[in-house]
C-alpha cells in the first residue's frame, strides 16, 4: 500500500510542477506582450510623443521593463518604471499620462482567463 500511495504523491507532485511551469510560460508571455505594447505605444526617442506622455530624453520609455517572477508558491509578471522619476510620470497630473497601470489591466483579464484555462481538463 505505501508503494501506491507513494506513486499518488509522485503524480501529484508532478502535476504542480507542471502548472507551475506553464504558468510561469504565460506569464513571460504576457510580460512580453505588456512591454511590446507599451513600446509600440511609446517609442523611446528624445522629443517624441508617445501616447503616454511627450519624451524629454527618452530614458524612461527606453527604461521601462516587465519581467515574470517565481518566488515560492507565487508566479506574477509586473510592469515598472527603471527611472527614480518614473513614480511622477505615473501619478502626475490626477494620472493623466500614467502608461503602466492602463496596459496592466488592459492584459490582467486575459491573463487570469489564460491561467484558469490551465485548470480545465
Amino acid at each position: 500500500m505505501n508503494s501506491d500511495m507513494e506513486k499518488v504523491k509522485k503524480k501529484v507532485k508532478s502535476i504542480y510542477d507542471v502548472r507551475r511551469a506553464q504558468i510561469y510560460g504565460v506569464s513571460l508571455q504576457y510580460a512580453a506582450m505588456a512591454l511590446n505594447y507599451f513600446q509600440s505605444q511609446q517609442p523611446a526617442r528624445p522629443a517624441g510623443k508617445g501616447k503616454f506622455w511627450h519624451n524629454q530624453t527618452a530614458q524612461a520609455a527606453a527604461r521601462v521593463f516587465a519581467e515574470a517572477h517565481r518566488q515560492a508558491d507565487t508566479i506574477y509578471w509586473f510592469m515598472a518604471h527603471g527611472v527614480y522619476y518614473g513614480v511622477y510620470l505615473e501619478l502626475a497630473n490626477d494620472r493623466a499620462h500614467e502608461s503602466i497601470r492602463p496596459i496592466v489591466q488592459r492584459y490582467a483579464g486575459r491573463f487570469i482567463r489564460d491561467v484558469k484555462a490551465l485548470y480545465v481538463d
